[in-house]
């Protein structure tokens, strides 16, 4: 039985008040984290018994929303939040009573189209309803009429009555401004905020305790095109594989000689400009192979075995190009050592790694039905890896272990990373030669007092727009910031004369 529209506004008012005072603080880290595990606990005790799908979807959400408050890096922050959205997204296609298990290419298109018509729409209904039952309760709609009318007529008067006063008066005029400048202006701020945000909560407490709208989009049937049709694409861009593939073979065994010879780049050149083009390319056949497999007939069985095979083809290709890929990070990498973006770049092959493996498990083995929701759980996965591992700590230790076999270190970059890297940072800076962790101490307590003196965008000031990284940086900042006392300790020893 769907949650009374009574019940629904009053929980959303208070998830837009609550939202007015936590969202308030700066860049969304605790403040955001806690209003959606309010939202969510609102919708778990408002709502009836949720399922099992519902609860896990519920507890993704505030997982990732807590990703924001124990992770500091700016990558990992736009997949936290980007992952926020999508499981919000998903709760609301729950709320449709459909299953994950169900989703399709199609279907998956439609989550986003509901999650925006749903939030966006989906309070109307709810407040029309509780207006007529508000209505009923106080004696019928022409009384809450009245009272609106009411209001609307007593603009103008109270308008110019008061205009005259405060032209009269300067005492008076005074005490409006102050009135109009100091509480009414700052307090519609807040009442405007505090309404979009029960708005949009409204929308999604009616979809989050299983009341969402789902009916009024049509599905989108497959258009059940002949195996020539759809053959067409697969084999232009399996050819056109084929020849990029064979320009790569000579690159990849000629390595640096070749590159300076034939096309004047160095290693560092040809590792960087055209990764994220081939990770984005191998996205892009990826997807090609999942909509053709869904525009070919389901009975026809002639069809479905050819598309297997020229699937099974590109998939290879795929693979081939990933290595590619690969091949260019590890050339820089062993050039200029491991960096966030290098190590985001690796984790985004990894990802279609995982994509391949599940098209070649799923599709290509005539179970299409289950692309889509193995795909999400390991996209889920993946987050949560790059989350646990924390990235920038894997980049301080790799670039450590070079600079302890003799390779440079920058203490600029490093310094330059965010909280999640300073833990790390703090343990390995020991094992830097002397000048090296001198150089590290002296950056980062640069690089963290400027951003802790940051007013601009009221960085770590507001207790709402901070993380856990950040309150460590904070405290390790005022106990001195101190990195290399070892180092310095040997520092001052050698330069003592020999007695």
């Amino acid at each position: 039985m769907p949650t009374s529209p009574r019940t629904i506004l009053i929980a959303a008012a208070v998830v837009g008040i609550a939202g007015d005072t936590l969202l308030r603080g700066g860049i969304w880290r605790i403040g955001f984290a806690l209003w959606v595990a309010g939202i969510v606990g609102i919708a778990l005790s408002i709502g009836e018994r949720p399922s099992g799908q519902r609860l896990l979807l519920f507890a993704g959400l505030v997982l990732a929303a807590f990703g924001l408050v124990f992770r500091d890096s700016e990558l990992l922050y736009a997949i936290d939040l980007l992952s926020v959205l999508c499981m919000g997204a998903l709760t609301i296609w729950d709320g449709t009573g459909k299953r994950v298990a169900d989703l399709t290419v199609v279907e998956t298109a439609r989550v986003g189209i509901l999650a925006a018509f749903n939030t966006l729409a989906g309070a109307a209904g709810v407040i029309g309803n509780g207006i007529d039952g508000a209505a009923g309760v106080t004696g019928g709609k022409a009384h809450l009429r009245a009272i609106v009318i009411g209001s609307v007529l007593a603009i103008p008067p109270i308008f110019i009555v008061g205009g005259l006063l405060a032209s009269s008066d300067a005492v008076f005029d005074g005490v409006l401004e102050r009135f109009f400048t100091s509480v009414v202006s700052e307090g519609l701020a807040h009442l405007l905020l505090a309404a979009v945000l029960t708005w949009v909560a409204t929308g999604w407490l009616r979809a989050g305790t299983g009341d969402a709208i789902g009916g009024s989009l049509p599905n989108i049937p497959s258009p059940r095109l002949s195996y020539v049709s759809v053959s067409v694409p697969l084999y232009a861009l399996g050819t056109l594989l084929v020849a990029f593939i064979v320009t790569q073979a000579r690159v990849l065994f000629g390595g640096a000689a070749f590159l300076s010879a034939t096309q004047g780049l160095t290693v560092a050149n040809y590792a960087r400009d055209g990764f994220f083009q081939l990770l984005l390319a191998a996205g892009v056949v990826l997807l090609t192979l999942v909509v053709a497999e869904w525009m070919l007939p389901v009975e026809d069985d002639s069809a479905r075995q050819q598309y297997s095979i020229i699937g099974t083809i590109l998939l290879g290709l795929v693979t081939t190009l990933l290595v590619s890929a690969a091949v260019r990070i590890w050339l820089y990498v062993s050039e200029f050592g491991l960096s966030v973006d290098r190590l985001f770049a690796s984790g985004g092959i990894l990802w279609v790694l995982m994509a391949i493996v599940t098209v070649a498990l799923t599709t290509l083995r005539g179970q299409p039905a289950r692309f889509m929701p193995t795909i999400v759980v390991a996209t889920i996965v993946w987050v949560a890896m790059l989350n646990l591992f924390n990235p920038e700590a894997v980049v301080v230790r790799a670039n450590v272990a070079r600079a302890t076999a003799g390779q440079d270190f920058d203490a600029t970059y490093h310094a330059s990373l965010s909280g999640d890297a300073l833990p790390t940072l703090r343990a390995l800076a020991p094992r830097l030669s002397g000048a090296q962790c001198v150089a590290l101490e002296t950056q980062l307590h640069k690089a963290w007092q400027k951003r802790l003196d940051a007013t601009s965008d009221n960085s770590g000031r507001d207790w709402r727009s901070r993380n856990v990284p950040l309150i460590r940086g904070r405290a390790w900042l005022s106990e001195g910031a101190h990195l290399c006392a070892a180092a310095r300790t040997a520092a001052v020893e050698s330069s003592r004369p020999a007695e």
